[in-house]
């Protein structure tokens, strides 16, 4: 007696006012304020995430605690973009999965992606390469490739956002995230945001990730809260709660866990 969540992202209205003033005749023209230069340069960017869970694109992947360090360098050429490469880990905090080479850990991944700001719209183009140390005990698990794209629109009210998503080489199939968020500064220290997505699935997705035979279809359904309070000038921590529920109701059928409650601690440094 599986129910079926169906949800749907609301649709935000945006507008934005005009207004124009008149200028004084004066008799010396002030001189034009100096365009400032872009930012530019070499950013190093580390994270350390503990969860109690590990949940992904709708899976539970491990429904214990973990922890996931990650660090990424970046390169700003200001009105030309972001080149980034990275590389994210998780590690499972206990033995209940055999995960025991490398104290634990289950996964490595490594991403290069190169992001811009054309007005109000954030875009990012890149690839990821999933690698899975201790599937096999002593030797990696199959490895596989990803390419994605995404988009989101930056406003004062919300922020909308899709990301689309193309492993080209284990499940070859799609992945799409849509929905919005925001993060509200309540003070120089103090931030605080929330997210909420759909995720929709192709055919081989659906049958790859959650052992869907119904064809392409709603995936899952996210919901997150969180906040982050800055120690310093470069480093941040915050919580995080999460609520996950799978959508298709096949999906639903063919997994054990078709909805978790999950949540943690972020750590955040840059420089």
């Amino acid at each position: 007696m599986k129910r079926l969540l169906m949800m749907a992202v609301a649709m935000v209205a945006f507008a934005s006012i005009v207004s124009a003033e008149e200028k004084a005749a004066a008799a010396v023209a002030a001189p034009a304020p100096k365009e400032e230069s872009p930012n530019t340069g070499v950013t190093l960017a580390a994270t350390l995430d503990l969860y109690s869970a590990y949940v992904w694109r709708g899976c539970v992947i491990n429904d214990r605690p973990v922890w996931q360090p990650g660090a990424t360098v970046s390169y700003a050429t200001g009105d030309y973009g972001t080149l980034s490469a990275g590389a994210w880990s998780n590690f499972d905090a206990t033995d209940r999965r055999g995960h025991t080479k490398f104290g634990g850990i289950s996964e490595l991944d490594y991403t290069a992606t190169y992001a811009i700001d054309v007005g109000p719209v954030s875009l990012s183009a890149g690839h990821t390469w999933y690698t899975f140390p201790s599937v096999t005990g002593n030797t990696y698990g199959e490895s596989t490739r990803e390419v994605f794209v995404t988009a989101q629109y930056n406003t004062d009210i919300v922020n909308p956002f899709v990301r689309a998503y193309y492993d080209y080489v284990w499940i070859e199939g799609a992945y799409e995230n849509i929905g919005f968020n925001k993060t509200i500064k309540v003070n120089d220290r103090v931030s605080v945001g929330s997210e909420v997505s759909v995720g929709i699935g192709s055919s081989n997705l659906m049958a790859g990730y959650y052992g869907s035979n119904g064809g392409p279809g709603l995936a899952d359904f996210n919901a997150s809260l969180f906040a982050s309070y800055a120690l310093t000038d470069h480093i941040s921590v915050g919580p995080r709660i999460a609520w996950m529920s799978l959508i298709d109701d096949d999906a639903r059928k063919s997994v054990d866990d078709q909805e978790i409650l999950w949540g943690g601690v972020n750590l955040a440094a840059s420089f």
